[in-house]
């Protein structure tokens, strides 16, 4: 198969491939589509058992592409960056798709601010920029030390961004013992040791589908891996300052909150206390989490009609706070909460 080591240009593209037959030749076309010429493809095929191979050996005049065994996105896209030496890196996934001035904009920008680390920008939700699609993430501070800013609502989303290859080699790779959150752990890591860059414009179109490499992760995985991104980032970055470190300890009471909630709906009581407990031991005044510990200790029939109420009730309030002008709007913002590794928002 067609190595990408030998490929030296400005920027490579990493690109994880995972059952994507349908939608991997859109996603290729919109890198060679681009304004920003200086730029070479590395997919991994991640173990796929579909036509996936067959779509990249289609495209290997353009690109080069490596196949291993089904190991998850993070490996994958480890294998794809390790492919070349391009001194900058951009990220996309084989569902999404670029718009077509999407370097052009972020290279400018790193030329410019030679200590920016990682550039990212807003994108589009749904199957066209000209159908309506909800341009996110909004309201981010376009330049600068954004830890803080980031930990509490993750505006990067992954196929948005070029990270400097230097970057990269200061702070580490994907972890790849995280089936899930390895993007969101890593932009931290970044973040905590460099300036970020937002571009309040929408330059990626992003999809949701079924069978992408995180999609099948269940929530049980997803919530402790959530917990494990945060300790890793607490683990590895001793110079948080005392108001980033903060932020951090307020997700980690969050992140233990979900995963205890989870455990209380599914049956498991006695984990569930040790979740919660963990969650009160980095944020006493956890109110939920208090509430939540004292209700486990309630009959099992008083305390599941306990939370169907306050479930109920927080769904209400949360469709008012988002009042859709469409139903389509209500999808969209599903996808993107999703995307975000939120799972833990439905165990409230």
């Amino acid at each position: 198969m067609p190595d990408g080591s030998q490929m030296r240009s400005e920027v490579a593209v990493v690109l994880p491939c995972y059952n994507a037959e349908s939608t991997l030749q859109r996603a290729l076309d919109s890198v060679f589509a681009q304004t920003y010429r200086n730029c070479h493809v590395c997919a991994v095929d991640d173990g796929s058992t579909d036509r996936t191979l067959e779509v990249l050996a289609a495209n290997s005049h353009r690109c080069s592409y490596l196949s291993q065994i089904h190991r998850g996105p993070a490996a994958a896209r480890n294998r794809a960056i390790q492919m070349s030496d391009s001194p900058f890196l951009a990220f996309l996934d084989a569902d999404d798709r670029w718009l077509p001035a999407k370097l052009q904009r972020q290279m400018a920008l790193l030329q410019e601010q030679p200590d920016v680390g990682l550039v990212c920008s807003t994108c589009l939700l749904g199957e066209s920029e000209k159908e309506g699609g909800r341009a996110l993430p909004r309201n981010v501070h376009p330049t600068g030390r954004l830890f803080q800013e980031l930990i509490s609502n993750c505006f990067v989303f992954t196929p948005t961004v070029v990270i400097r290859r230097g970057c990269l080699e200061d702070v580490g790779l994907f972890r790849e013992s995280l089936a899930v959150s390895e993007d969101f752990n890593l932009w931290l890591r970044i973040a905590a040791r460099w300036r970020i860059a937002y571009l309040q414009e929408p330059l990626v179109v992003v999809h949701k589908r079924p069978a992408s490499l995180s999609a099948t992760v269940p929530d049980a995985e997803r919530l402790k891996n959530g917990i494990a991104a945060l300790e890793d980032v607490r683990a590895t970055c001793g110079q948080l300052s005392p108001l980033e470190a903060r932020a951090l300890a307020k997700a980690l009471a969050e992140r233990f909150y979900f995963y205890g909630s989870f455990l209380l709906k599914t049956g498991g009581k006695a984990p569930a206390r040790k979740a919660l407990a963990s969650s009160l031991s980095f944020r006493m005044s956890h109110w939920r989490a208090l509430a939540k510990l004292a209700a486990s200790f309630l009959p099992l029939r008083l305390f599941q009609s306990l939370l169907h109420g306050i479930t109920k009730s927080r769904r209400r309030s949360r469709i008012r706070q988002l009042t859709p002008r469409k139903s389509t709007d209500v999808a969209r913002f599903d996808s993107v909460t999703d995307r975000k590794e939120s799972a833990g928002d439905r165990y409230f």
